[in-house]
C-alpha cells in the first residue's frame, strides 16, 4: 500500500457531491479516485473493473439502498472496505450500516481532514467512527427502554427503509415508486412492520412512524 495510491470509489446520487469529493481527494498525495457511480446497480458492475481499495458510500441512493449496496460489496468483493459518508446521524442508520459490513461511518459535515483520517484507518482494516457518531452508538448500546422505540431495531433493513418513508409522509404508491417495488409488495411490508411493532391499524402505524422520525430529528437538532 505504501508503493501506490489508495484507490477510492465514490457512490453518491448527487453529481456535485461526487465532483467535490473527487477534487479534494485527488489533491492529496497518496490518494486517488478510481471511479464513481450515482446508484448501486452501476457501482456493483464498475467496482469489479476498477478494483478500488475503499468505496465511499452514501446511505440515500435511488433504487437499491446504500445499506443493500454495502452488503453486496462485502459479499462479492471481500477485499474492498466500505466507508459510509452520510448526512444521517440517526442511530438506526449507523447501526445498520455497520451490521451490513461498513468499516466506518462519517458525516458529510465532518472536516476534510477527518475524511482522510477515516480512509487511512479503514485501509488498515480498523473501524472508524467520528466522535459524534461514537457517542450515539454508545448511547444506543446502553439505552434500555424496552418499548416500541427499541423494537424498531428489530425491523429488517428494507422494513426500516419503508418505515422511514412512511414517517416522512409517503403513501404506499409513492413508496413503491421510490423503491421500484409493487404496491402490493409494499402493502405486505407494512403488515410485517405492524406485526413487529404490535400495531393494529394503518393509521396507528403512520402516526407512530411520523412521531419516530420527528423524535430522531429533534434529537439531532438538540445536539447542534
Amino acid at each position: 500500500m505504501q508503493n501506490r495510491d489508495i484507490k477510492i470509489y465514490i457512490v453518491d446520487d448527487h453529481p456535485v457531491v461526487r465532483r467535490g469529493l473527487g477534487q479534494f481527494i485527488n489533491s492529496r498525495d497518496g490518494f486517488c479516485i478510481c471511479g464513481e457511480a450515482g446508484d448501486a446497480e452501476s457501482a456493483i458492475a464498475d467496482i469489479n473493473d476498477k478494483n478500488p481499495d475503499i468505496v465511499l458510500v452514501d446511505i440515500n441512493l435511488k433504487g437499491t439502498s446504500g445499506i443493500d449496496l454495502i452488503k453486496a460489496i462485502r459479499s462479492r468483493y471481500s477485499g474492498v472496505n466500505v466507508l459510509v459518508l452520510s448526512m444521517h446521524e440517526e442511530n438506526e442508520y449507523i447501526e445498520r450500516a455497520m451490521r451490513a459490513g461498513a468499516k466506518g461511518y462519517i458525516l458529510k459535515n465532518d472536516s476534510e481532514e477527518l475524511v482522510f483520517e477515516a480512509i487511512a484507518s479503514v485501509i488498515k482494516n480498523r473501524i472508524f467512527l467520528s466522535d459524534g457518531i461514537k457517542d450515539k452508538v454508545l448511547e444506543s448500546m446502553f439505552r434500555k427502554n424496552g418499548g416500541r422505540e427499541q423494537t424498531v431495531a428489530l425491523l429488517t433493513d428494507r422494513e426500516f427503509e419503508i418505515f422511514q418513508l412512511i414517517g416522512g409522509g409517503a403513501n404506499t404508491r409513492e413508496i413503491a415508486s421510490a423503491l421500484n417495488l409493487s404496491a402490493s409488495t409494499i402493502g405486505t411490508y407494512r403488515e410485517r412492520i405492524k406485526t413487529k411493532l404490535s400495531i393494529l391499524t394503518p393509521n396507528e402505524l403512520v402516526k407512530f412512524a411520523v412521531q419516530w422520525v420527528m423524535n430522531e430529528k429533534n434529537k439531532d437538532s438538540a445536539q447542534i
